[in-house]
Parts: structure tokens; sequence; C-alpha cells
């Protein structure tokens, strides 16, 4: 039998990487006075570890306007072809600067997100998934860690430029992918997000769509540009590495796995009504694909005219070189603060009957904001409101009629199965014993 100290020391090794998830202890420093920040006690902490694959490069940068409330985030995703760049680039030209002034002055928080990088110089076995999947996993971070970040998990906001902004579409596009039965508790945090802001985005990162669809007929006259054309303006081994390695750029048309993957990353083919709002801007003159593959004028087009067709909530653009402005006068800046204001963004889990219990029990630890998962939902719906006890659940039509009255005494999962629902989005009403309400929309398939 083992000693009693060996068995201790035995039972902490175990539970220590559980204990060193449950608390960060960011070094925020002030910001100087020499940036003219007008806001009470500006502060930033820099090269905060979200993962330890690749640490000096999975980090991130984080501005609070002070430490003494849970703010609002806007989230900065540097671009560089994903072969460049890092969250320094927030604060990299003075219009970047200025947006950072402008969001702590308006009490929110703002973030820049560094991810590991494609190879250049040797092949990549992995591709863009994994630069896309860094970002994810800083999101999914920044949320389980948002009391020591003193940020508000329910109000996120996305915005990039160039891979930065494709990054933030692909984020803000995916259906949710929180993982409840993940060991990791970080990766049981909600993905989705309050409003996506785009500058110089690329439309979906399925490159055979940008022959067959994105650039058919760019000039009006039947000619496209073709993935050959594509392979010898970036060179061979950057577009194979895009894929994580090709023996030959059409493999991506014939080889299942790699069908699979352009659609993993095809933001286009993602998009779905339940998505955020979403603000674009691509400012590039190019005319021939040529000119500007990445931030061809297209591709904002072409991110409009699907989210249009998908009944997105809000897509507004600004396409000079086609004449094509939506905004109404509304900036970039603007459109954030005001999706941030109003949005509670819903972190919701896979809606598999087998992850119930995982789903509540990652719920009733996240903070207390209302959630509610899985959203779109079928048969059930989880909710956790942790603050406090519940008196009554009443779910309404998006008229405004109501439909259900749940009392108090309910399991957090809400049996919807015998309910006849006609699919649509209703709106769930939680009323607290202490008369406190929060409200949250849901959508019934």
């Amino acid at each position: 039998m083992l000693p009693p100290k060996v068995k201790l020391l035995c039972l902490f090794l175990l539970l220590a990487p559980i204990l060193a998830l449950a608390q960060i202890n960011p070094q925020f420093n002030p910001i100087p006075p020499s940036h003219g920040i007008n806001s009470p006690n500006p502060l930033n902490a820099h090269n905060i570890k979200y993962d330890n694959i690749e640490p000096q490069k999975q980090k991130f940068h984080l501005f609070l306007p002070d430490t003494t409330g849970s703010y609002p985030l806007v989230v900065f995703i540097h671009g560089g072809g994903f072969t460049g760049g890092s969250p320094n680039a927030a604060y990299g030209t003075a219009s970047r600067r200025a947006d950072i002034k402008y969001f702590l002055e308006n009490g929110y928080a703002y973030a820049s997100f560094g991810y590991r990088l494609i190879a250049t110089n040797q092949p990549d076995p992995d591709g863009v998934i994994k630069c896309l999947s860094d970002s994810k996993r800083a999101l999914q971070f920044v949320r389980y860690y948002a009391s020591d970040l003193k940020i508000d998990p329910e109000r996120i906001a996305l915005t990039g430029g160039s891979a930065g902004a494709g990054t933030s579409l692909w984020l803000g596009t995916r259906p949710n992918m929180a993982d409840p039965g993940a060991s990791d508790p970080v990766l049981r945090e909600s993905t989705r997000v309050c409003a996506v802001v785009l500058n110089g985005s690329q439309s979906t990162y399925d490159l055979y769509r940008w022959e067959t669809e994105i650039f058919d007929n760019f000039d009006g006259m039947g000619t496209n540009y073709t993935l050959d054309s594509m392979v010898n303006l970036l060179g061979y081994q950057r577009a194979s590495n895009f894929y994580g390695g090709l023996d030959s750029i059409y493999q991506i048309i014939h080889d299942p796995a790699l069908i699979q993957y352009r659609q993993d990353v095809d933001m286009l083919y993602h998009l779905s009504s339940d998505d955020p709002p979403i603000y674009i801007s691509s400012y590039s003159p190019a005319v021939h694909p040529g000119q500007d593959l990445f931030h061809h004028s297209f591709h904002g087009r072409e991110i409009q005219d699907v989210a249009l067709a998908a009944n997105v909530s809000e897509v507004k653009a600004d396409i000079p070189a086609l004449s094509i402005n939506t905004t109404n006068g509304e900036s970039k800046n603007d459109f954030v603060i005001r999706h941030l204001s109003s949005c509670v963004s819903v972190a919701s889990a896979p809606p598999t009957n087998s992850s119930l219990q995982a789903t509540a029990a990652s719920l009733s630890s996240a903070g207390t904001a209302l959630r509610v998962a899985p959203n779109p939902a079928s048969d059930h719906v989880v909710l956790s409101w942790p603050e406090t006890a519940i008196r009554t659940v009443e779910m309404y039509a998006i008229s405004g009629q109501l439909v259900r009255q749940f009392p108090g005494n309910f399991l957090p999962i809400l049996d919807l199965s015998t309910d006849g629902l006609a699919p649509g989005i209703y709106v769930l009403r939680v009323i607290s014993e202490a008369g406190a309400l929060r409200s949250q929309k849901v959508v019934i398939e």
C-alpha cells in the first residue's frame, strides 16, 4: 500500500493539468499616456499563450479600458497570406492604433490573435486548417478565461484583414464548433460571435471554387482564371502546402479526403441564416485576378451575394470597384459597436442527444450569462443561468405569441419533442426567483 504522502503526490499529479486550467493571471500594464487613450485606466497584456504546440505563435495581445468591468470584446486577426504576420499587426499602422483607441474609449476590450503559419520553404503536412483552428482555439480560450481577462464572453465580434478577414468569416460561418465532451474544457466553449467585419477577405478557401465560380467569366467574355494559373502565380510549394501537400493541384478535385478538406474551409458553403451580421470592405482596384488574387473585389461580391441568399440578418458591403455600397454611411467600427451593444451570442453545443449531460455540465461552469444549447435545436434545449434560481421559462413565437411555459422546477433539459413546434425562430424568456429576466433566441429545426 502506498504511503499517504505518496498518494497525495499521485493525486496532485493527476489533477495538475485540470488545476492548471482553472485560472490564469495575465500581467496587465498601463498603456502610456503618450498613446492618448481617454479611458479611466487603459491597460494591455502581451503574449498571452492559448496553446503549447508552437507557443511563440499561439498567443494574443489584450487591451482593456480598465480592469473594473467585464467588457465586450473586439478581436482582430492579422493577415499575411497565412505565411507571415503576427498579433503585433494590431498596432502596426496608425489606422489600427486608432481602432484600439476608439474601442477602448467607448468601453470595449480589444484583442489581437496570433496563429501558426503555413511553411514556405518545406512541405507543410497540415495546411490552412492549422491556422484557422488556432484562431478557433484562441476564441474559445478567451471565453473560458473571460473572468481573468475581464471580458464579457457573450459579446464578441471578429475583424481582420486579408487572411485574418477570411479567418473571421470562417469562424463566423461555421456551425458552433464547441465540443461538450472534450477533456480540455477550453474546447467546450462556443465559437459563435455577434458580428464579423471583413477587410479584403477571401470568399472561400476552396480554391476550386475560385476557378469555377469566383473568377469564372471574370472579363465578361467567357474567360476564367484556372487553378494552373493560380499555381503559376503562387508557386507550387505554396499552393501544395495550402492543403497539406499535393502530388498535383488537381488532386483536390478527385481525392475524397481533400474534397472534405475543401468543404471544411469553404466559408460560402457554411453560410446560413443564423450566422452573425457581416460588414464587407473590399477596396482592391484590380481588374485581372492575377493583379490581386487574394483581395479581388469579386471575393467581396461573392460573400455579399451568398450571405444575402442565405438570409443572414444583416449584410453591409463597400466594394468601390463594383460600385457597391450598402453601408448607409455607417463605419465598420460603429457597425461593431451597434451589434455588440445589443447582442448576446449563443454558446450552444452540437445537437447530439448523447452529449446532453456534458452540455449541461459545461454550461453550468461557464459564467453568469444565460446560455442555450443546442441552437439550432430539434427535440430539446439545455438552459443554464448559474448565478440564480429560475422561477419560470416562457417560450414565444417570433410574432410574440406565448407557445409554452415551463415551471421553475424543470430539469436543465427542456423536452420539446411533444410540442409539435413549427420550424422557426422562438424567444426563451427566463425569469429568476428574484425577478431578474434574461431572453435568448433559439432556432427550432
